[in-house]
């Protein structure tokens, strides 16, 4: 649908809209640090302080959706409900963090000294450790290929280079992640409230078992 408007009309802030949260929210224009020297939070070294930024922005946990959100979803028709002393709804995480605890998995296995819980799973547990960062190499795969980024990335002649440069400044459309990171904090499912801090397998009712997560939502799941 087009619109036209006259001079006078006010500029209007893009928005995207939310079906999982049913909220409208901002599109920010943001331009990238790609520099390979930009002194990024996330970056290595590590140390507390790098750590401390990671665990902001990939919370562990879960949150709890309302019926009517997850009426909104193409999911499972058997997903998991949140135990009633912790509240109603239905147990869900963003993939949008769900995609950056994968980025900070992938980051974290080249620092093995310092992250030796992971090196250790590696030794003692290789098919284990290789399956869940092969998951996390893939889903990030289908994600980029999903959104298909076309923004375009220029060259520059930087001093004492004798070859283009790539300039991964890109400037782009970007939503709210910290939206995501706020309505996880509201929502989030008291672990407290369950021994070992995590939901587990009710006794006293039945539930409905997949071999694997279902692929099909309208089929078996």
């Amino acid at each position: 649908m087009f619109f036209l408007a006259g001079r006078s009309s006010p500029k209007r802030c893009p928005e995207t809209w939310f079906p999982s949260i049913g909220e409208h929210a901002p599109i920010d224009a943001v331009r990238f640090h790609g520099n390979l020297e930009y002194a990024s939070p996330f970056k290595g070294p590590p140390s507390q302080e790098v750590d401390e930024a990671w665990d902001r922005i990939a919370p562990l946990g879960v949150i709890s959706i309302s019926e009517e959100a997850y009426g909104g979803l193409n999911a499972s028709k058997h997903a998991v409900k949140v135990p009633p002393e912790a509240g109603t709804g239905y147990m869900a995480v963003f993939e949008g963090i769900h995609l950056v605890h994968c980025v900070r998995s992938l980051w974290e296995t080249t620092y093995p000294t310092y992250y030796t819980a992971q090196h250790t799973m590696s030794i003692q547990n290789p098919a284990e450790w290789h399956a869940h960062l092969d998951h996390c190499a893939d889903i990030l795969r289908q994600k980029l290929m999903c959104d298909a980024d076309a923004h375009l990335i220029t060259y520059n002649w930087i001093k004492n280079h004798y070859a283009p440069k790539p300039n991964f400044n890109v400037q782009h459309q970007c939503r709210n992640y910290e939206r995501l990171l706020d309505i996880t904090a509201k929502q989030k499912i008291d672990g407290g409230k369950f021994e070992n801090g995590w939901i587990l397998r009710p006794l006293d009712r039945p539930v409905v078992e997949f071999d694997q997560p279902p692929f099909e939502s309208d089929a078996d799941g």
